[in-house]
């Protein structure tokens, strides 16, 4: 993401987005909501299907209680029932009638095909008017049963009977598992249909951080000046503040600009002035000329060099387009070329035409003006300058083929004023301006011997600056 978004530490749309975030809430905390609603659905229809079978298997037991009547020994059973299934062979209802002690007295045509100790002896102990349903299981085959405690006269004497209705589970197990299925199909659907739903809201919900992103980097980029646009009432109050966040510095740069601007002017026009009244001066005051013209020159360049130490800390945290190295360097080179023809120098520039810098276009054009005059005129015939995105950083190099920079006087050698040469005219200062406006973007120089043979000046700094 782009440095000003990062540095006011807004949300920023990536893998850890929110959007992402909120997409990977839902797909772990979906599952468990709707994994729990299924089990809910699961077991409610399961338990309806339960409660179904025991009103049936309720209805078929009265139906045996209706039908039976006393005989001379025993229960006597019509020979055919309301209930078709009772007259099917292996139809899954079954009924029978046992006695007090165990015995069989009834039983219905549907188990004529069932072997006799197919159902087990029913072991409860006997009470009459109380109903019983439960579940068993029969040679592997599960079945409900409902049993219903009577007692009836026979031949005068009151006559123990238990009435047995089982229906096999088998019906019931294929609808639950049909139902098992759909209600897995739909959980499934509905999963996948919420998620895509919320990832839209939270799209729809986020679109005005997307969008102020959006206008923060056109005011990087310089498209823009403030953030415009209508905002939701959450964050309008963000946009607002950065407004006059940015309000605020675009005035102070230019009220600093102007006061550097007035100093300029201020100072310049005096010296203007001793500097045209030594050019006329009569031929007593022609020896001191050259002493003077040179405090003039180095006074010059001094307030040059504060105003641009001044600039570059008042432009610290301004916003700037990108600015494309080569052409620069390129410009630098030419101008280079003609003030120092007569040393017919070879000047090599391998940098991509696609390289930016983050920054102003002066601040570059001083760092490396100051570093490409410094090389071509201490170099014997041949200057290279490279320069690459290495990681996160700008890397500048600026070889030539001089003498080198002794060990023992890099570090002097960037102090304000201090020179390697002092038989060369100059005032010293200008590798310790390259220096403080590369301090102002977090950057840094380095003096190394050369392949060429002489110095290597390397300058590396932030490839996307906070300037």
């Amino acid at each position: 993401m782009t440095p000003l978004v990062e540095r006011l530490h807004l949300p920023t749309l990536s893998v850890s987005s929110l959007t992402t975030r909120l997409f990977f809430a839902s797909v772990v905390l979906l599952p468990v909501l709707l994994g729990f609603s299924a089990t809910m659905l699961d077991y409610a229809f399961k338990l309806s299907l339960e409660t179904a079978e025991r009103d049936a298997l309720r209805s078929q037991v009265y139906l045996l209680l209706g039908v039976a009547e006393p005989g001379d020994t025993t229960l006597e059973m019509p020979p055919a029932l309301t209930e078709p299934r009772f007259g099917e062979l292996n139809s899954g209802l079954y009924g029978w009638i046992v006695d007090g002690e165990g015995h069989v007295v009834w039983q219905s045509r549907s188990t004529d095909l069932i072997p006799s100790d197919y159902f087990p002896t029913l072991t409860t102990p006997f009470e009459a008017g109380v109903k019983d349903f439960f579940s068993s299981q029969f040679n592997a085959d599960d079945f409900y049963l409902m049993t219903y405690d009577t007692v009836w006269p026979i031949a005068g004497k009151d006559t123990e009977f238990r009435f047995v209705v089982a229906h096999s589970q088998a019906d019931l197990k294929a609808i639950l598992a049909a139902y098992r299925e759909r209600l897995l199909v739909w959980v499934v659907g509905l999963a996948v249909l919420l998620v895509l739903v919320q990832t839209l809201i939270a799209r729809w919900g986020l679109q005005p951080l997307r969008r102020l992103a959006r206008d923060l980097e056109r005011v990087e980029a310089g498209k823009s000046q403030s953030l415009s646009g209508q905002y939701p009432a959450d964050i309008r109050p963000v946009t607002e503040n950065l407004n006059k966040v940015l309000r605020a510095e675009q005035a102070q740069r230019e009220r600093y600009r102007n006061t550097l601007g007035d100093l300029a002017h201020s100072l310049k026009t005096p010296l203007s002035v001793v500097r045209g009244q030594l050019e006329t001066a009569d031929s007593n005051q022609q020896e001191i000329m050259p002493v003077v013209d040179d405090q003039i020159s180095r006074m010059s360049m001094i307030i040059d060099h504060q105003l641009r130490r001044a600039s570059a800390q008042v432009t610290q945290n301004a916003v700037y387009a990108r600015v494309l190295v080569k052409p620069l360097i390129e410009r630098l080179t030419g101008a280079m070329q003609k003030v120092y023809r007569h040393k017919n120098l070879k000047i090599d520039v391998n940098i991509n035409k696609d390289l930016p810098f983050s920054g102003d276009e002066g601040d570059l054009m001083e760092m490396a003006g100051n570093l490409i005059e410094n090389a071509c005129k201490y170099g014997a015939s041949h200057v290279v300058i490279s320069a690459s995105i290495v990681g996160n950083d700008l890397k500048i190099h600026i070889e030539d083929d001089g003498p080198g920079v002794p060990d023992t006087i890099k570090s002097t050698i960037l102090t304000r004023g201090a020179r390697a040469d002092t038989a060369t005219s100059g005032q010293g200062i200008g590798l310790s301006v390259a220096v403080d406006i590369l301090s102002s973007y977090g950057g840094s120089l380095q003096i190394s011997r050369s392949s060429l043979g002489g110095a290597s000046f390397n300058l590396s700094l932030p490839a996307y600056t906070n300037a």
